[in-house]
């Protein structure tokens, strides 16, 4: 596994992420966020901005898998779904990268609820950048 997958950050303390799977050869990724009572909105749902958050890092944690070590990606666009209102609570983040080509790439990405039900999903590009040295 690349070593940038598990390196310290911030956001990932914040939702609890923890990767549980990361296949190159797929170029997929499976991960696990805890949906905290203080990421819900007035209803007592998670909010679609921590949700939206949460497929940021699935599909950007898929791109790095797809991507040589030297190499890194920054999103350029994320298309978000809502599908169902999400609960406190673990959800399970899944994402591929779908296209590679020389300096782009697209990756569609889920969340998942407790009882395996889609609750939003995700498309998004990046550009493949060489990764800053030091």
């Amino acid at each position: 596994m690349r070593m940038d997958l598990s390196a310290h950050s911030p956001f990932g303390e914040l939702v609890g992420r923890r990767i549980v799977k990361a296949d190159a050869e797929a170029k997929s990724v499976e991960v696990e966020y805890e949906a905290r009572q203080e990421f819900t909105n007035r209803i007592g749902t998670v909010s679609g901005g921590m949700l939206s958050a949460m497929l940021d890092s699935v599909t950007g944690l898929a791109a790095l898998v797809a991507l040589p070590e030297e190499l890194t990606a920054v999103h350029t666009t994320l298309r978000v779904e809502y599908l169902r209102p999400a609960r406190p609570g673990r959800l399970l983040g899944r994402a591929a990268v779908v296209e590679l080509a020389d300096r782009n790439l697209r990756s569609r990405g889920e969340l998942l609820d407790g009882g395996g039900t889609t609750i939003a999903r995700a498309e998004a590009t990046h550009r493949v950048l060489p990764k800053k040295q030091g």
